[in-house]
């Protein structure tokens, strides 16, 4: 293994830290919900940082995520995952990108695609990992909905998958939403996590969750952490 545990937790920490360096507000992009790609993207000229930690009992995987966006509804990718662990078999260099389509202004109803071209670090390969999805803000409730599809080759998961994903995000206040997310299958992702995202000061959001797995012999149930900053 390349980065260990404790190696990947100090990287997370020094990410966590140089994140109250900018203070500049920015318009706000969440990547993900958890797990789940998000309906939002970087806007052109602002960039997006997220570390991720995600404990259990026996792990701590640590992801880092980056975006750049590039104008037309379109942001470039960066991701570097599977630091930290013995539950996911690679850490990998992921470069892709991530666009929507606006389907109806006045509900928020987008297409959105995306992909990501993993490299093992560990010299096993190229990859590739597809996804799409439809999502939609209620009427005055305000929750916004997601649902569709993602295809991944064994370079991520171990085995090629196709699954389902889908994601609930609920606004309480202006700086309070709950959140959750899943995606189907039997693979270290497939996952349902919930929980909360917090607007801190300086253009920071705190992300908080806690995930149970589909099946406990690919993953475990743990808590995950994020921190979410655009420049």
């Amino acid at each position: 293994m390349l980065l260990n545990s404790k190696s990947g937790l100090i990287i997370f920490f020094i990410v966590f830290m140089l994140l109250f360096i900018n203070s500049k507000e920015a318009a706000f992009a969440q990547q993900t919900i958890f797990n789940v790609p998000s309906a939002d993207v970087t806007e052109k000229g602002h960039l997006f940082l997220e570390p991720e930690a995600q404990f259990s009992d026996t792990f701590g995987l640590f992801t880092g995520y980056v975006a750049y966006g590039i104008g037309h509804h379109t942001a470039l990718n960066l991701t570097v995952t599977g630091v930290g662990t013995r539950n996911i078999r690679d850490e990998l260099l992921c470069l892709g990108s991530k666009t929507y389509i606006n389907l109806h202004k006045e509900s928020e109803t987008k297409f959105t695609a995306g992909y990501l071209i993993p490299i093992s670090l560990r010299g096993n390969g190229v990859g590739g990992y597809v996804y799409s999805h439809l999502s939609t803000r209620l009427p005055k409730i305000k929750t916004r909905i997601t649902s569709g599809v993602l295809v991944a080759t064994t370079v991520i998961f171990g085995r090629d998958v196709v699954a389902y994903i889908g994601g609930i995000e609920q606004p309480i206040t202006k700086k309070l939403s709950l959140i959750l997310d899943y995606t189907s299958g039997s693979h270290p992702n497939a996952l349902l996590i919930s929980g909360f995202s917090y607007k801190l000061p300086s253009n920071i959001v705190f992300v908080g969750g806690y995930q149970i797995p589909n099946n406990r012999r690919t993953a475990r149930k743990g808590f995950v952490i994020e921190m979410v900053k655009n420049f």
